[in-house]
């Protein structure tokens, strides 16, 4: 399953790190790594999600998100 970074602006509590994790909990096929303020780490099955998918879930929940740079593909 491929994993991926996510940048998200806009979390600045624990509050927003569990509305984030909850978030991305939500889409199917995707399990969350672990969320902390400013960034997501997740793997997903790309049969049942993708990026956009992801990313869209982010913001839903209020915050901005875009894919890192740094973020490695398996």
């Amino acid at each position: 399953m491929p994993q991926l970074t996510i940048e998200v602006e806009g979390m600045m509590c624990a509050h927003c790190v569990a509305a984030v994790d909850a978030a991305l909990k939500e889409v199917p096929g995707v399990t969350v790594t672990g969320v902390r303020l400013g960034s997501a780490t997740l793997s997903y099955d790309p049969a049942l999600a993708n990026v956009e998918a992801l990313l869209d879930a982010v913001a839903d929940a209020g915050y901005s998100a875009s894919e890192a740079s740094s973020s490695g593909q398996s």
